[in-house]
């Protein structure tokens, strides 16, 4: 009876180590992806599950209420997730090998290092050339308010901002999911994020129709959100900035921002590098700190860098757990 308990045990762990190798291949392979080719382009652009939901939702949307609006998410995210979890699940059955690719592709899809990183090193040129328009409109290209009113400072602080909210928004939160649900989580993610940026705003006709996809994204982030401020707290001590401001800031600084959840990865950059973060009229961040510069967005890059590899560690410890608690392959 011992005999065959522990040789059950035996079976199970095994069982475990495979589905724990399958998924750390998968999300180093989605990693590299990105690294390497960037953002998908031509034809491909066609078949991104964010395009697709966002073209769904712009297709179907009209002024309506909140019944509506839930219909709206549901058939503009529901769908795409068993599609592109389906598609890889399949080929995996007819090629081990074509499938892990696939997969690996679909997770690539819905996060991106590299996208974010290139337009803040590239902004940073610019600045540092002296060409301030073209770093202004390339900014335009990553926040919403109106750039050509900024000075320097607040187009460096505008750039910091993007750079800590993207970290959770575009890389942390859909990991952070797929660590707990797989490619299925991370589309998760990844699509309420969209549905939220189509609809999730105030004032008619899309109050009502996107207080559910608004509502959405700030649960799906919520978790990921707080779990930043800790991440960028090790990073912060690894490549020795100040990360005991990083983690008071994000304390004491998060609810400037009326978002529930955006707060808390800027104030912590904003403790980490010893600035301020303000967008004129809206927050200001760590007050009676510096003012940022180019040295400072620098600085938040190396940051940004230092998060991400924070983040996999953490990520990979997660996806270990509950392998270990539920050997699913998902």
């Amino acid at each position: 009876m011992v005999s065959e308990e522990y040789e059950a045990r035996e079976i199970i762990m095994e069982s475990a180590e495979v589905v724990i190798q399958y998924y750390m291949s998968i999300l180093l392979a989605s990693v590299l992806i990105d690294l390497v080719f960037g953002e998908p382009r031509g034809f491909l652009i066609n078949i991104h599950p964010v395009i697709l939901c966002g073209r769904i939702s712009y297709k179907l949307f009209r002024p309506g209420g909140r019944f509506f609006g839930i219909f709206l998410w549901i058939i503009s995210v529901v769908p795409l997730i068993i599609t592109f979890y389906l598609i890889p699940r399949v080929l995996i059955v007819i090629n081990a090998i074509i499938g892990i690719v696939i997969y690996a592709y679909f997770l690539k899809l819905t996060f991106s290092i590299k996208l974010m990183r290139n337009y803040a090193r590239e902004i940073l040129r610019r600045v540092e050339l002296g060409n301030l328009n073209d770093a202004r409109a390339l900014t335009q290209e990553i926040v919403r308010r109106n750039v050509w009113e900024l000075d320097h400072q607040h187009l460096m602080s505008a750039v910091i901002e993007s750079l800590a909210e993207s970290f959770v928004d575009g890389f942390l939160s859909p990991l952070f999911y797929f660590a707990l649900f797989g490619l299925p989580g991370a589309l998760l993610q990844r699509l309420s994020n969209t549905m939220d940026s189509m609809v999730g705003y105030k004032g008619w006709p899309y109050e009502d129709v996107g207080w559910f996809s608004a509502r959405a994204d700030t649960i799906m982030n919520y978790v990921p959100a707080r779990l930043s401020s800790v991440i960028i707290m090790i990073a912060s001590a690894m490549i020795g900035l100040d990360w005991k401001d990083s983690m008071k800031a994000a304390i004491l600084e998060h609810n400037r921002v009326k978002s529930a959840n955006s707060g808390w990865p800027m104030a912590s950059f904003a403790g980490a590098l010893n600035v301020m973060l303000e967008k004129v009229g809206v927050y200001r961040i760590n007050n009676n700190a510096q003012s940022p510069s180019t040295s400072t967005l620098r600085s938040a890059i190396k940051l940004f860098d230092a998060s991400i590899i924070v983040s996999l560690v953490i990520i990979l410890i997660i996806l270990i757990i509950r392998v270990l608690l539920l050997s699913l392959f998902i």
